[in-house]
């Protein structure tokens, strides 16, 4: 119960009737015991004061780091749009070889049924025979370039792949530090606003008590 410095004049005036040395002892044990309830509310003050200054610059590298796993996985897809512009071109090149290697083939088969019936142009067949053969030997080496092309694609991929879940799972990480960060921040602001309020409390019972113990 809270109380004027006319009511405490009064109290303290009834009571020195039944004793003034033992009502003075009581009023300086109160003002000490509000001193040390002033000093801790100040402790407690500076220790959430000093909380919510690390919970806040925890936020703002947290946000940095953030901000920067979003920009590495714009990067990403960059890479993931141009692989697969690459891909298609690829497998162009693997149908399109593979239609020349056909059509070789075709005509090789053909060119050496001829032999048989031409003899007199067997030089002739032979020569472009040997060129075809040549020509399949060469394709061949080249659809063997893109398969290997066709495989080194694939494992890239597979690499960007991976390296995107992981930049989902540290987001995802980073977005539950955030979020109980910003909960401790509200829980340290609260206390701040608490504890304020108690030192002014406690600055003003200590300096009525003070004015009473004068």
């Amino acid at each position: 119960m809270k109380h004027t410095t006319k009511q405490l004049g009064v109290l303290l005036l009834i009571v020195g009737f039944a004793g003034g040395a033992f009502a003075k002892t009581n009023v300086e044990e109160k003002v000490e015991q509000l001193k040390v309830n002033t000093e801790n509310s100040k402790t407690n003050l500076k220790q959430y004061e000093d909380n919510l200054k690390i919970v806040e610059e925890n936020i703002a590298e947290n946000q940095k780091a953030m901000k920067a796993l979003r920009v590495e996985r714009e990067g990403l897809k960059k890479q993931q749009t141009a692989t697969a512009s690459g891909k298609v071109g690829v497998e162009a090149a693997k149908k399109q070889l593979a239609g020349y290697i056909a059509n070789e083939q075709k005509s090789l088969a053909a060119e050496k049924a001829q032999i048989a019936e031409l003899e007199k142009t067997l030089e002739k067949l032979k020569s472009n025979t040997a060129t075809r053969e040549q020509n399949i030997t060469e394709y061949q080496t080249k659809l063997s370039n893109v398969d290997t092309e066709m495989a080194a694609w694939a494992d890239k991929n597979q690499a960007i792949a991976d390296l995107d879940k992981e930049l989902s799972e540290k987001e995802k990480q980073a977005q539950t530090d955030q979020a109980a960060l910003q909960a401790k921040k509200a829980s340290y602001e609260e206390e701040v606003v608490k504890w304020k309020k108690q030192v002014r409390v406690s600055e003003r019972q200590h300096d009525n008590f003070s004015k009473i113990k004068d």
